[in-house]
């Protein structure tokens, strides 16, 4: 009787140890990459292709590294300039497709990435998204 008790016992350390462990150390999947904001300058404003209409635009850029953010101040010509190249190639239909965000989030994202010689921008973000 005191060997099944003994044994019963050890399951359960062992299973209570094993959950622990999973909720308390591996957390069921790998830590979330903490991200840093980098807003180059205060918005965008340039023209729509073949239109008269202009389009404005606010871009936060998320980093994978705090220290970058100096760096980026010092380029921060580069930055803006790409980006507005990127945005003066726009359409009006361009602008009002559906999917026109999260196509230009990645467009200027790995655009920024090779003109800057990185890859420690991963997000970028829009505040304003504007044609008027």
């Amino acid at each position: 009787m005191k060997k099944k008790l003994l044994i019963i016992i050890l399951v359960i350390v062992l299973a209570g140890g094993g959950a622990a462990y999973y909720f308390l150390v591996y957390q069921g999947g790998e830590a979330e990459e903490k991200l840093y904001a980098y807003v180059p300058g205060d918005y965008f404003v340039t023209n729509v292709k073949d239109s008269g209409k202009l389009f404005k635009v606010t871009v936060v850029l998320m980093l994978n590294e705090e220290k970058l953010q100096e760096k980026l101040e010092d380029k921060e010509y580069i930055i803006r300039d790409s980006i507005i190249q990127k945005l003066r190639q726009l359409t009006e239909a361009d602008i009002k497709s559906q999917d026109i965000q999260n196509k230009l989030r990645d467009e200027i994202k790995n655009k920024l990435n090779a003109d800057l010689g990185i890859d420690n921008i991963v997000k970028v973000y829009f505040n304003d998204f504007v044609m008027q």
